[in-house]
This record gives structure tokens, C-alpha cells and sequence, in this order.
């Protein structure tokens, strides 16, 4: 209602000569496989992808079509990912993270590619991923054994396997930075330290464990600093489609960047942000020295995921 009010307020506006309201512009699915084809996409890679659709504007065939011509581009032999994260929100679904049912909430494209053929969701609460293409079950297969960002959670193992980081109109979202504070120990943010009621794929119901976010604004995060160091050292692809710019870089070379920032001046030695405290809050059920998990009440079975390819 009040989104609505604001639309009414600037048309309006408009009418008394005070604003122009532009049309939104178009873009067409071709010109999309055209500039993933000048940044350099191709078949075989793997890659996450965030997205800002709006920056499109109308585009040809709305998300469904703009998550086909990622998996064109990219192929069956390639790897292609999307953060499904809901952000600790399970309102539509009761309070309970249902693996089938609750939604992303970090835009229209991300659950547009959840609920499409092929593609599998991994089992966190409040952090999952999607993956389509090459080593699909591989990838996700034991998030919920992990902590969220760990460097063997989906998008560690991205890292891992050389793969890359696609932002089309989007410039913070970058979710693979969490993955490298977790592998240098940052302490702002709770290891499998909340808890929360699940419905698994196969119906049963059970506890998941989460990360506890940080009490507070991450200091060393300066993402202007970090695409200059991409730029500087040849790092970045860039293309502009329309008004919407879109960047690809590598995940090891974004680690690089970042970890400057983080071991140095105004890093994680000087900062006091501690995990967050709520009613989920448990003790952490993950041993950071072993690198491997205590008993706790939270489910830690195994899986197999793909029984439940496209049932979600």
C-alpha cells in the first residue's frame, strides 16, 4: 500500500510537468547472450550468479528466460548457482523451513531458478544455494553438515573448483566474501550457532543448524576497494548492456582482494562485532579445530538428493 502511494505520488507529479516518467526499457534475450558472450562465458563454466532483473528492465521472456540463456551459455558441462538464501524468514511457511516450500528472498530470479527442472536446493535454513549443470548433487550434498559459508559448502567448493562470480546490475551482493571470512576465522559471525524447525525433502521434520549473523556493520568490507584491485591487476570483466552493468570475476581472485582487507588496517584483528543472540541462539555444535562436527540435536544425516531432483 505504501509502495502504491509513493507510484500514485510521482504520476501525480508528472501530470503537472514537475517529473518525466520514463518507460521502462526493454532488453532482448539475444542481446543478453551477447554480452555474456563478450565477458566471456562459455560452455563448461561454473559460476554463481546474483542478479538484479529490474536493471534489465522488461526482459525478453521475464526470469525464466533469463535463467535459460545462463544455462545455454554455460551448458550441461558447466555449473550454474544462485544464492536461494530466505535471510532467517520463514513466514510463508509457519515458522519452519520447509525444503520444498520456502522461498528465496533475494529476488525474482533466484526462485524463478529453484523451482525449475534440474535444479537442486541445498538443506540450510536460512542460507541454502541452487545448483544446475555439472557435479549438481555434488556441490550440495552436505551443507547441512557444515557451517553455511564453510570452504566445503557449495559455494567454497565453487572456489575450489576455479569457478566465477557473475553480478549483472548488482554491485555488494557478492555471497562467496562470507566463504572467505569463514576460512580466516572471522568471529562476527556464529558457526552453526542458531537452530531452527525443518521439513526435510523426504516430509519428515527435524532441526537445522544456521549461522548466527553478526551484531553489527562488517567495517572491513570496501567493495570499491576490491573491484579496483580486480580492475588494477586485470581481474575484472566488464560489459554494459543498456544501463545495467555486468561484471565477472574469478572467486580466487576476489578471495585475494578481499583478504587484504580483512588482515590489515581496520581487518577482523581490530573489530569487536560479535554473533547476534535471539531465541535460536544454541551453543555451536561445529569444532573449528577439527573441522568436523559435535553432538548436537540438530539433524546431520546423509542424503540422497537425488531422489528428490525436482520435487521441490
Amino acid at each position: 500500500a505504501e509502495f502504491k502511494m509513493y507510484i500514485d505520488f510521482m504520476r501525480y507529479l508528472e501530470k503537472y510537468g514537475y517529473v518525466s516518467i520514463r518507460s521502462p526499457k526493454k532488453t532482448s534475450a539475444r542481446d543478453f547472450a551477447g554480452a555474456l558472450e563478450q565477458l566471456g562465458v562459455r560452455k563448461g563454466m561454473q559460476m554463481i550468479v546474483h542478479t538484479s532483473l529490474a536493471s534489465l528492465g522488461k526482459f525478453e521472456g521475464g526470469a525464466e528466460r533469463y535463467c535459460r540463456e545462463l544455462q545455454k551459455a554455460v551448458g550441461e558441462e558447466g555449473t550454474l548457482m544462485m544464492p536461494a538464501f530466505n535471510n532467517y524468514d520463514l513466514s510463508d511457511t509457519d515458522g519452519v523451513f520447509d525444503w520444498r516450500r520456502t522461498a528465496s528472498k533475494v529476488g525474482i530470479v533466484p526462485e524463478c531458478f529453484r523451482k525449475m527442472p534440474g535444479v537442486i536446493r541445498s538443506l540450510d535454513p536460512t542460507h541454502s544455494v541452487s545448483v544446475w549443470g555439472k557435479d549438481k548433487i555434488r556441490f550440495i550434498e552436505h551443507h547441512h553438515q557444515l557451517p553455511a559459508m564453510h570452504r566445503d559448502s557449495p559455494i567454497g567448493l565453487l572456489e575450489q573448483a576455479g569457478g566465477y562470480c557473475l553480478m549483472v546490475g548488482c554491485y555488494t551482493a557478492v555471497s562467496f566474501r562470507h566463504v572467505v571470512e569463514t576460512t580466516n576465522g572471522v568471529k562476527c559471525c556464529g558457526q552453526r550457532a542458531e537452530e531452527y524447525p525443518a521439513i526435510l525433502p523426504d516430509g519428515s521434520r527435524a532441526k537445522l543448524r544456521a549461522w548466527a549473523w553478526m551484531d553489527g556493520s562488517c567495517p572491513a568490507v570496501k567493495h570499491e576497494q576490491i573491484y579496483g584491485w580486480l580492475k588494477r591487476h586485470g581481474k575484472l570483466r566488464e560489459a554494459v548492456l543498456g544501463t545495467c552493468r555486468l561484471r565477472l570475476f574469478r572467486l580466487s581472485d576476489f578471495r585475494t582482494a578481499y583478504e587484504r582487507l580483512l588482515r590489515g588496517p581496520g581487518g577482523c584483528k581490530e573489530c569487536a562485532i560479535r554473533p547476534r543472540k535471539n531465541s535460536f541462539s544454541v551453543k555451536s555444535d561445529w569444532d573449528p579445530e577439527k573441522n568436523r562436527l559435535k553432538r548436537s540435536s540438530a539433524f546431520t544425516g546423509d542424503i540422497d538428493f537425488r531422489k528428490f531432483l525436482d520435487k521441490q
